[in-house]
């Protein structure tokens, strides 16, 4: 079985901010994850997080990526509308190692789908039903919540 590590980022990025981001983790390939969330001002944090959305990018920068159309940010959308209270963030995993040599755009799709298999975001709609990629463990560290921190995936 192969086993990726993705190191996820402690801060999230405002949705309406990634344009003019400094962080230069968008800058280049990774996955993402998109969260609704309560801004706390006396805690300075975000919480009440709702995993809305799980998306990668790899021929791409993660900016690009993120402000592309996507059917899914319907659903990312209509959740807001909703619950008005919400923000709409973005959290950014790195892969940090893998024992997987060569990264490739199949790599990350498996890695993708494992993710939304195994966290099931209420926006993605491929992969929720089973997994079809290599045999994979996706170890989340860092800052990873609320995805869950290992999330094993064999062909179902």
């Amino acid at each position: 079985m192969d086993t990726v590590h993705i190191n996820w980022e402690e801060s999230v990025i405002r949705f309406s901010n990634i344009k003019d981001s400094n962080n230069s983790k968008l800058d280049g390939k990774g996955f993402y994850a998109i969260l609704g969330a309560i801004y706390n001002a006396e805690k300075n944090n975000w919480g009440n997080i709702k995993l809305l959305y799980i998306g990668q990018a790899f021929g791409q920068t993660l900016r690009e990526r993120i402000q592309q159309e996507h059917p899914a940010y319907e659903c990312v959308f209509d959740y807001q509308k909703k619950y008005p209270n919400v923000g709409i963030v973005v959290m950014l995993g790195i892969i940090e190692k893998s024992t997987v040599e060569k990264l490739t755009q199949q790599l990350f799709d498996d890695i993708e789908c494992c993710l939304v298999f195994r966290n099931q975001p209420l926006c993605n709609t491929s992969c929720k039903e089973s997994y079809s990629g290599r045999d994979l463990k996706v170890i989340n560290t860092g800052h990873p919540y609320p995805l869950k921190e290992e999330c094993p995936c064999s062909k179902t």
